[in-house]
């Protein structure tokens, strides 16, 4: 799995009940956390891994820094250089649009 594209088409063959898991464990290892945009509403939330899902649903709205760059699982999927800011901006998918 080398782009965000073959990433997306391998969750769309998948059951949903596989495609969820696969989301989980993917947002286990999601470094948003220690990003300084990331606050307390969205860790309240859940929020994670707004490369793939998409934007904050309200709670972070003001860009502090952004570590999607160097982020581990948008670097193996060829992302996160181009586009960033992915929690205030939405996913790689509507950055494309």
């Amino acid at each position: 799995m080398d782009d965000v594209d073959g990433f997306l088409q391998s969750l769309e063959d998948m059951t949903p009940e596989k495609r969820e898991e696969e989301v989980e464990r993917f947002k286990s290892q999601c470094i948003c956390p220690i990003c300084p945009t990331y606050n307390e509403c969205a860790k309240g939330k859940g929020e994670l891994l707004f490369c793939i899902i998409g934007e904050s649903e309200k709670c972070i709205t003001d860009k502090k820094d952004c570590l999607c760059p160097p982020c581990p699982f948008a670097r193996r999927l060829s992302f996160g250089a181009r586009y960033t800011t992915y929690c205030i901006r939405g996913s790689e998918v509507e950055h494309q649009e």
